[in-house]
């Protein structure tokens, strides 16, 4: 049964998005309320200070449609010349550390080397480039809330466009960490409202 977008939105809490075509604004819908459960257990350690207990493991699957990824997030520091990127990662975190990010003064938190693996779009729709990268990433916070981030890229592979292409990007970025003011926003939004909504 497919979910219908405006009732799966209701459902996710989610302001609907009226600049997206319908099957890709009910993709990111589903892609959302799969990802509840890790979000909550993310949020629940740092703002309950849970740090006892296994570290919190969970798969995630996102996908980045073409203009954010070149409006919003990379905007003019990289280029992109895909259309939406759909991509999955196996997350684990060491509990203990997630727990400390909303009350310790200042922390550097390493999260530990992961694998992402990533599915392309070309911008007409017709054709996807598989790519397969690691990021290590080192995050600072001070008084919870992320300073500085670092993602650290490496082991790229995939399918020749894509892995140039990404491979360039990559190299810039562990070079200039230009892509660091995009992480710590993106960290802090998930930490302030992305958590008030799994907490309501």
């Amino acid at each position: 049964m497919t979910l219908h977008p405006e009732a799966a939105l209701a459902q996710s809490k989610m302001t609907p998005r009226t600049d997206l075509p319908p099957a890709l604004t009910e993709r990111l819908v589903k892609e959302k309320q799969a990802r509840e459960a890790c979000k909550k257990l993310i949020c629940d350690a740092a703002r309950l200070k849970q740090a006892e207990g296994d570290p919190i493991t969970c798969k995630v699957l996102k996908t980045w449609p073409a203009q954010d990824l070149k409006n919003k997030i990379l905007k003019d520091k990289l280029e992109w010349k895909f259309g939406h990127a759909q991509c999955e990662a196996e997350i684990k975190l060491d509990r203990s550390l997630v727990a400390k990010v909303m009350s310790e003064p200042k922390l550097e938190i390493k999260v530990g080397k992961h694998r992402v693996s990533c599915n392309l779009e070309q911008e007409d729709g017709k054709e996807t480039h598989k790519i397969n990268f690691t990021i290590d990433p080192v995050v600072t916070f001070e008084n919870g809330k992320a300073t500085k981030a670092a993602l650290n890229w490496g082991e790229v592979d995939g399918t020749t466009l894509a892995k140039t292409a990404l491979w360039s990007a990559t190299a810039v970025d562990n070079t200039f960490n230009v892509l660091q003011g995009i992480v710590v926003g993106q960290i802090n939004e998930f930490f302030g409202t992305e958590c008030d909504e799994v907490s309501k």
